[in-house]
C-alpha cells in the first residue's frame, strides 16, 4: 500500500499518513481543543458571578462605553438611514474605530490608570504614534466591534432594548434613561472639533491626531471619573439602582464590599491573586481583612465563590493528570488501556508518593490504604479548619488551599499532585462541612448547589462523600470515585453536548479507556471579574486605582460604603423629557 502524502485542508488541519493513517480511517469530526473539559467553569461564571454582580463581566470592563455605545446609537437613529444591522454596521464601525484611537492617544493625568479592554487595541495600538488615523482602518474582526460585548449588560440595566422579532423594533433601540446617556456623553465632548466637524459627517477621511488627542481629553474612558457635569452621575445612579431590586442590590453589596477590601494592606495593590486571598482566607501576609458588619453576608457569598473555584481545580487538574498518565501508557493513544491498569497506576502513585514530607506534615505515611478520614484528619491537625464560615481562616505555608493550587499549577504529573488535589477536596469539605455550617448558611445555601449532577455541585457531591468517609473508604476507593464518577464519566457526559466539535480527550470502551493524544487545556482558576469590578469602582468615581498603593475612597465611594447607596433619581430625572417626547 502506498502511503499518502501530507495535505493542508485547512489551517490547523493536515492529513496524511503520518499524521492520521489512512484518510479512510480518520476522524469524521477533526479535534477542537476545548477548554472547559468538565463543564465546571460555567457554573462559576454563568451562576455564581451573575448573582454576585449582576451586569458587570469579565468583557463589560468600562462603565463609560455604557455612555458612548448610547451615544453611537442615537446618532444612528437621528439620521435618515435604513435600520439595518449593515446600515448600523457601516455607521457604527468608523465612530468606534475614531474611539478607540482617541483612548490611545489620550494625555490627560487620569488615563494612567485605566486598565485594558480598550476595544480593538490589538489592531489600533500600532498605530498610535502616526500623525492621523482613518476611521475606516479595520480595527477588529467583529462587526459590531465591542457593542456586541456590551449589548446585553445595557439591555439588562434597562437603557436599551434588543432588537427581536417579537417586539417588533427594526434595530437597537434606547429607552428614555439611553436616550439621557447619550446626551450626557454628546454634552461632554460637544466643545470639540471631532464631535462638531467630523462625527457628524460620513467620516470618508482621515482625522488628525490633535483632533484625537482633543477629543480624548473630554470623552476619552478615563475622564468619566472628573464629568460630574455630563455622564458620570448617571452612572452612578444606573451601576447603583439599575434592574430588579435583587440585582442592584447584589451590585452595591459587592462594590461596596470591593471598597472595604481597598483599604486593607494598603502598602501594595491589589491584583487578582491578592483579591482571592483576602475574600477567601481573609488575610494575606501578615494583613488581615474584617469585613464591615453590614457586609458579612456578601464577604461570604465570595469566599464559597473561591471555595468553588479550589473545588473546581481539584478535578480539572486529576483529568490533566489521568489524560497525561494515560496517553504515556497507551503509547499515546494507540492502543486502549483496562481500568484496572489505571488503578494500578493511582494505587503506585499513592504508594510511593512524598507529599508528606514536600509538605512536612511530619513524620507520617500516605499510602494507599490509608483511610480518607485518617487523612483528612492529619490535614486538619496542621491546617487550622475551626474557624467558622465569617472568621479569618489562619493560612499554612505548605498545606492550605492557596499552597495545594500552587504547587500544582503546572503539568508536573507526579505522585504528590495526586495526593494534593485529593488533600484540596477534603479541606475544602472540612471547610463547610463540619455540623452546624451548613445549617447556618441559609439562602447561600444555594450556591453551594449551583452545578447539581450535571456539573458536580458541592452540596450534593459533599452528600455523597460523606457517606463514602463514613463507609471507611481508602484514598484508593476515594481516588478512584473521584476519577471514575467525576473525571471520566462527566468528561464524556460534556463531550458529547459538544458534538459535532470533537474535544474527547478520553472515552470509554467497555472496561477499558480510549485516551487521545490531544493537549488537555492547563487546570487553572477561571476569571472572578475582579479586572472588571476594580475599574469599574475606579472609573465610577468611588476610589483611586485599585492596583496602586495607599487607595483613597473618594466622597461617593465613602457614602456608599458606610450609607450602603448613593442617592438615587438623577437618571430618572434626565430621562423625563425624553420619556415625555415619547409619549407624545
Amino acid at each position: 500500500m502506498t502511503t499518502s502524502t501530507s495535505k493542508e485542508t485547512e489551517p490547523g488541519l493536515v492529513w496524511g499518513w503520518e499524521h492520521t493513517g489512512p484518510v479512510w480511517g480518520a476522524k469524521a469530526y477533526p479535534p477542537m481543543s476545548g477548554q472547559d473539559h468538565l463543564g465546571l467553569g460555567s457554573v462559576s461564571s454563568d451562576r455564581i458571578l451573575p448573582t454576585l454582580s449582576p451586569g458587570i463581566n469579565v468583557l463589560t470592563v468600562h462603565p463609560r462605553y455604557w455612555s458612548f455605545y448610547s451615544f453611537v446609537i442615537d446618532e444612528f437613529w437621528a439620521r435618515h438611514l435604513p435600520r439595518t444591522r449593515a446600515a448600523f454596521r457601516d455607521f457604527y464601525r468608523p465612530r468606534e474605530a475614531l474611539f478607540s484611537m482617541a483612548c490611545h492617544v489620550c494625555d490627560t493625568k487620569e488615563h494612567a490608570t485605566v486598565g485594558g479592554n480598550v476595544i480593538g487595541s490589538r489592531r489600533v495600538s500600532s498605530l498610535a504614534l502616526g500623525n492621523s488615523f482613518d476611521p475606516a482602518f479595520d480595527y477588529i474582526k467583529e462587526p459590531l466591534g465591542g457593542y456586541s460585548l456590551y449589548r446585553s449588560a445595557m439591555e439588562a440595566t434597562g437603557i436599551l432594548v434588543i432588537a427581536t422579532p417579537a417586539n417588533g423594533f427594526a434595530f437597537d433601540a434606547l429607552t428614555p434613561t439611553g436616550r439621557a446617556l447619550a446626551a450626557a456623553y454628546r454634552d461632554a465632548i460637544s466643545s470639540t472639533e471631532l464631535w462638531r466637524n467630523h462625527l457628524s459627517g460620513t467620516l470618508d477621511e482621515s482625522v488628525s491626531r490633535d483632533v484625537l488627542v482633543d477629543f480624548a481629553r473630554h470623552g476619552c474612558l478615563c475622564r468619566l471619573r472628573v464629568a460630574k457635569k455630563y455622564d458620570l452621575p448617571l452612572l452612578q445612579d444606573l451601576f447603583t439602582h439599575a434592574g430588579t431590586p435583587a440585582q442592584s442590590a447584589a451590585r452595591r453589596q459587592t462594590l461596596r464590599l470591593l471598597l472595604d477590601l481597598s483599604q486593607t494592606g494598603q502598602d501594595d495593590g491589589i491584583s487578582e491573586h491578592t483579591f482571592r486571598v483576602l475574600i477567601y482566607f481573609r488575610q494575606i501576609d501578615g494583613v488581615r481583612y474584617k469585613a464591615q458588619a453590614d457586609l458579612a453576608g456578601v464577604a461570604r457569598r465570595w469566599r464559597l465563590y473561591q471555595a468553588r473555584e479550589y473545588f473546581a481545580f481539584a478535578f480539572n487538574r486529576l483529568l490533566g493528570w489521568l489524560v497525561r498518565q494515560g496517553a504515556h501508557e497507551s503509547g499515546e493513544g494507540l492502543v486502549v488501556l483496562p481500568l484496572t491498569r489505571i488503578w494500578e497506576l493511582v494505587d503506585d502513585a499513592l504508594d510511593s508518593n512524598d507529599f508528606a514530607k514536600q509538605t512536612r506534615m511530619g513524620n507520617v505515611r500516605v499510602r494507599s490504604s490509608t483511610s480518607a478520614v485518617r487523612f483528612a484528619d492529619l490535614l486538619a491537625s496542621r491546617v487550622d479548619l475551626k474557624p467558622d464560615l465569617d472568621d479569618v481562616w489562619p493560612p499554612h505555608q505548605t498545606l492550605d488551599e492557596r499552597a495545594l493550587f500552587e504547587w500544582c499549577s503546572n503539568d508536573i504529573d507526579d505522585a504528590e499532585t495526586l495526593v494534593a488535589m485529593l488533600a484540596l477536596v477534603l479541606l475544602i469539605y472540612r471547610r463547610i462541612w463540619l455540623p452546624g455550617r451548613i445549617e447556618n448558611l441559609g439562602e447561600d445555601e444555594q450556591l453551594l448547589a449551583e452545578g447539581d449532577s450535571l456539573r458536580i455541585g458541592m452540596l450534593r457531591f459533599f452528600e455523597k462523600l460523606t457517606k463514602r468517609l463514613m463507609a471507611g473508604a481508602t484514598l484508593s476507593e476515594l481516588a478512584r470515585w473521584l476519577i471514575h464518577d467525576f473525571v471520566i464519566v462527566q468528561h464524556e457526559r460534556v463531550a458529547t453536548a459538544k458534538l459535532p466539535d470533537d474535544t474527547f480527550r478520553l472515552r470509554r470502551v467497555g472496561d477499558s479507556v480510549q485516551f487521545f493524544p490531544h493537549q488537555t487545556a492547563d487546570a487553572k482558576l477561571n476569571n472572578s471579574r475582579y479586572g472588571a469590578l476594580s475599574t469599574t469602582a475606579h472609573e465610577l468615581g468611588l476610589v483611586s486605582s485599585l492596583r496602586d498603593p495607599q487607595r483613597k475612597l473618594t466622597m461617593a465611594g465613602r457614602q456608599l460604603l458606610t450609607k450602603g447607596d448613593l442617592p438615587a433619581g438623577a437618571l430618572a430625572a434626565a430621562a423625563e423629557p425624553f420619556a415625555q417626547e415619547l409619549e407624545q
